[in-house]
C-alpha cells in the first residue's frame, strides 16, 4: 500500500529525478516516457491509488507525497538543490521542464514556428480531446455521450488533417513531445470501444499507422505495464476504467471530467 512507502524525499538530490507515478495513469506515462526518451537519471515511486476491489482510495496517498503536489496527482518531479526542494507537477509542465533541465536529446523542434506549432497541438489536445474522452465514459446520458463522442470526433479529423505528411511522427520524422502528449490516451482507445463502442474512425488513416508504430518504440513498452500480474495490459485498462464506465470513479480525473 502506498500509505506505508518510505518518504523519497529523505534521498532527494541534484544529480537524480524523484518520478512519483501510478501504472494507470495517461499523464504520468507522458513523463515516464519523456523521462526515458531524454535519458534522465530518475527513480520511479509508483503510488497505488486503488484498493484491493479497485475503488479509488484517496487514503493510500502518502503525506509526503500530498506536500509534493498537494493536488493529490501524479505524475511529480522532485529533486533538491543547494537545500532547496524543486517540485514540479501537471504533465505537459513535467514534459517542457525536462527539456529545459536536460536539453538533448530534443523531444521539441528546432525551428520557433515549428515548436510554437507543437505547444499548440498539445494544448489543443488537453483542452479539447482529453475531457470529451473522459466523459464519454464518466456520462450516463444518451446524449452527454454523443456529444463527448461527436467531439472526439472533430478532434480526431482535426489531428488527422494536421499530421505531418512526411512521417512516421506526428511531427514528421522525429519523435516529440506531441507524441508523447497524445499516444497514452491513444493507447487507451480500447477501453472506449469496450465500453462505448467508440473507435478511432476509418478516415483516421494517418493516425492509425501512428499509433501502430509509435506503439512498438521501447519507451513506450516499458511505460505500458499491468500493475496487475494476472491482466494483460489492455486487460488491466478495461478494469481500471470501469469505474469510469459505470459512474462510481472517485478519483482527481474522474472529477475534473465529470460535466
Amino acid at each position: 500500500m502506498s500509505e506505508h512507502l518510505e518518504d523519497p524525499t529523505k534521498h532527494l538530490s541534484s544529480d537524480k529525478l524523484l518520478f512519483l507515478n501510478s501504472m494507470e495513469c495517461p499523464f504520468a506515462q507522458r513523463t515516464w516516457i519523456a523521462l526515458i526518451e531524454k535519458q534522465v537519471q530518475y527513480s520511479k515511486v509508483d503510488i497505488n491509488l486503488r484498493n484491493d476491489a479497485g475503488q479509488y482510495a484517496p487514503e493510500n496517498k502518502p503525506e509526503w507525497f500530498l506536500r509534493l503536489n498537494p493536488n493529490g496527482k501524479v505524475p511529480v518531479l522532485a529533486y533538491e538543490e543547494e537545500r532547496t526542494i524543486h517540485q514540479i507537477y501537471e504533465s505537459n509542465i513535467c514534459n517542457e521542464f525536462l527539456e529545459d533541465y536536460q536539453p538533448s536529446p530534443s523531444l521539441l523542434p528546432p525551428h520557433p514556428a515549428v515548436r510554437a506549432r507543437a505547444r499548440i497541438i498539445i494544448a489543443r489536445f488537453s483542452e479539447n480531446f482529453v475531457p470529451a474522452f473522459y466523459r464519454l465514459l464518466l456520462r450516463q446520458d444518451t446524449e452527454g455521450q454523443q456529444q463527448a463522442a461527436e467531439t472526439l470526433r472533430a478532434e480526431l479529423q482535426w489531428l488527422e488533417a494536421h499530421f505531418d505528411s512526411m512521417g512516421p511522427h506526428f511531427m514528421g520524422t522525429e519523435f516529440s513531445l506531441v507524441d508523447i502528449s497524445l499516444l497514452p490516451f491513444f493507447l487507451r482507445f480500447g477501453v472506449l470501444q469496450h465500453y462505448r463502442g467508440f473507435s478511432l474512425p476509418s478516415e483516421c488513416q494517418k493516425l492509425a499507422a501512428w499509433v501502430q508504430e509509435v506503439s512498438k518504440r521501447a519507451s513506450v513498452q516499458e511505460t505500458s505495464v499491468s500493475a496487475k500480474p494476472e491482466l494483460s495490459y489492455q486487460n488491466y485498462l478495461t478494469w481500471v476504467y470501469q469505474r469510469y464506465a459505470d459512474a462510481s470513479a472517485k478519483s482527481t480525473s474522474a472529477a475534473d471530467f465529470k460535466d
